[in-house]
């Protein structure tokens, strides 16, 4: 039922585990926690697909978006530590049968939806395929096996990860990953909503959960296939049907009734069942029973039936212009793409006939040109023999190919403005058996430059001059070597974004929270190693604490002392909602930022 717009308020309520015996476990919010304190980044990127959505819903673009059938090409990375994990290909098929069947509202059992909800049961119109084409353009079946000596994953996305004993992800922007391992006995799956890593994107299925018939080794109560169901609909955006909380939380849908939590419905499944929130007869109410039926219920397999209108469309606009997952429409996963040829990895990949430098494609590529005698420092196979520079046994005393260290240069040198100009956040990769790092910081409209020896991946350069140009370099220092410099540049252009730097800066408890609540804010200055070039002394004493409603309005604002501090919050007169709290600097600069709901 949809009532509050709001992203935050769910993990307020996440959900304990149960028994598989009996109840479903979904661990997707659990999982959205862990990813938003990793990635603060993120909810940024869920409150503009939220936005994207409700506009979507509200104008009626879904008259105008993508029409016709949606079909998303899916990947499934089998992950396996003995033969009961390693699933066959049939079992992966039924539950691709399955999705087809459940999003198109071709289930056997549609009938069984009660005449109360049939005018909103849906046919979403997106449908699901086994890849035939990997991201190197190459066929496949869609499926790929890796044998882990993990015994068992969790939800902390290790088995997302090669390094980690797990598989790497496909392009997201052109699959659904769907992970099947061992999760234990206490967790049936979750999934990424839109909007987070590229790397993590997908859903994770206990292999017991995964697929449907008497001949597969699964759970009794998820025997049907519907808990890849459920999870790819958070993949498409949707959440809970009872909002992940009380009955004021939402779902974001409007024709899903109420409920106060999730119904463990087992068989029969009678029909009505309980009514949560409103039940029929109170004075001036007429809410419909809970919709246990839902696919985005915690209902046994057996009892769900139907996705809604609702739900449909917030699935949908993510494929609209802009959207979360529009660039699945372009994907050639399905085969429904050109294939493309590849000229050095010696696969007939374009089914032609002719393979890498046989084609007539190919014949200008460098790494089809044969060359005498061997180069051994172009990065080109240059005499066809498929293996290239040092890798070739004819340049194994070449120089150019003998190993000249093992201190690699770091990477990936980010640089984040701060305080209005007057700071930057620098960061870089870690690197393998580094001891520490050498960061040299200059300001290119002057010369001043400083360095120091940092232990961490992180610094804070301050006392920069606004608008000026500065370039920081940072090395690798090994036992008895140091890299080659990374370098990059930056200007400390004012109204850069401010970064928070300490892992809690600001608690608020009780949360949600009726006619008072409490503040403790924890010391705001960075933890992080300094470099200066200025010898100013920062004047700051005081920050200022707002509290604006969803629109923006400022209903409250305190100044307070810098440092740790406690203060309380009397919101007796406060509408309930959802309110933001920042605190900034004496110059407006955002130090840190929370979220409170005042239900009433």
């Amino acid at each position: 039922m949809k009532k509050i717009f709001t992203i935050t308020i769910f993990l307020a309520f996440l959900l304990i585990g149960f028994s598989l015996s009996a109840q479903r476990n979904c661990a997707t919010m659990e999982q959205l926690e862990q990813q938003l304190q990793q990635d603060p980044g993120m909810l940024k990127n869920m409150e503009r697909i939220e936005k994207m959505t409700q506009e979507y819903i509200r104008s009626g673009a879904k008259e105008k978006a993508v029409s016709g059938v949606v079909t998303i090409p899916v990947v499934v990375h089998v992950v396996y530590n003995n033969a009961a994990e390693n699933i066959s290909d049939a079992q992966i098929q039924s539950q691709i049968d399955v999705l087809n069947e459940d999003f198109r509202r071709l289930n056997a059992d549609a009938s069984n939806t009660p005449s109360d909800f049939t005018g909103v049961a849906a046919d979403t119109e997106i449908e699901f395929c086994l890849a035939s084409v990997d991201p190197l353009g190459n066929s496949t079946n869609g499926i790929t096996r890796t044998f882990t000596t993990r015994t068992s994953f969790s939800s902390n996305n290790d088995m997302k990860f090669d390094a980690n004993g797990g598989k790497d992800a496909w392009p997201a922007a052109n699959y659904l990953n769907i992970w099947v391992c061992d999760l234990g006995n206490s967790l049936l799956g979750y999934a990424q909503f839109p909007g987070g890593s590229a790397a993590t994107d997908g859903v994770v299925c206990n292999y017991p959960a995964f697929g449907r018939g008497a001949q597969y080794s699964l759970f009794t109560n998820f025997a049907l296939g519907r808990t890849t169901t459920h999870e790819v609909g958070h993949w498409l955006n949707l959440r809970h049907i009872w909002g992940d909380g009380p009955c004021s939380f939402d779902d974001f849908v409007a024709d899903t009734p109420e409920a106060s939590g999730p119904n463990y419905s087992g068989t029969p499944c009678t029909y009505p069942g309980p009514n949560s929130c409103r039940p029929r007869g109170q004075a001036g109410k007429n809410d419909l029973p809970d919709m246990f039926q839902n696919y985005m219920d915690y209902s046994d397999d057996v009892c769900m039936n139907l996705f809604t209108l609702g739900q449909t469309d917030r699935m949908r606009a993510l494929f609209d212009t802009g959207g979360a997952r529009e660039s699945l429409l372009s994907s050639s996963g399905c085969g429904n793409g050109d294939p493309v040829e590849l000229c050095n990895d010696g696969l007939d990949n374009d089914g032609d006939g002719l393979v890498d430098c046989d084609d007539p494609d190919c014949d200008t590529d460098p790494f089809c040109q044969p060359v005498e005698p061997e180069i051994c420092d172009d990065g080109i196979d240059n005499d066809g023999d498929g293996l290239i520079d040092c890798d070739d046994p004819d340049c194994g005393s070449a120089p150019n190919c003998q190993p000249t260290g093992t201190c690699a240069a770091p990477g990936g040198l980010t640089t984040e403005v701060r305080k209005g100009g007057k700071e930057a956040l620098l960061s870089w990769n870690a690197v393998s058996g580094a001891v520490n790092y050498t960061v040299t910081l200059v300001n290119l409209s002057n010369g001043d430059e400083l360095s120091a020896d940092i232990d961490g991946t992180s610094a804070v350069a301050s006392g920069l001059s606004k608008n000026a140009n500065y370039e920081w370099c940072v090395v690798t220092n090994c036992s008895g070597e140091s890299s080659e410099a990374s370098c990059t540049s930056f200007t400390a252009v004012p109204g850069g974004r401010t970064t928070q730097l300490n892992a809690t800066p600001l608690r608020i408890y009780p949360n949600p929270a009726r006619d008072l609540f409490t503040i403790r804010i924890n010391s705001l200055s960075s933890s992080l190693p300094v470099l200066s070039l200025s010898d100013e002394v920062s004047t700051e004493s005081e920050y200022v604490v707002w509290m604006m409603d969803a629109y923006g309005r400022i209903v409250q604002k305190l100044q307070v002392p810098a440092g740790e501090t406690t203060l309380e919050m009397h919101t007796r007169d406060l509408s309930s909602g959802l309110y933001l709290i920042k605190i900034t600097d004496h110059e407006g600069n955002l130090e840190s930022s929370g979220k409170v709901i005042i239900n009433r």
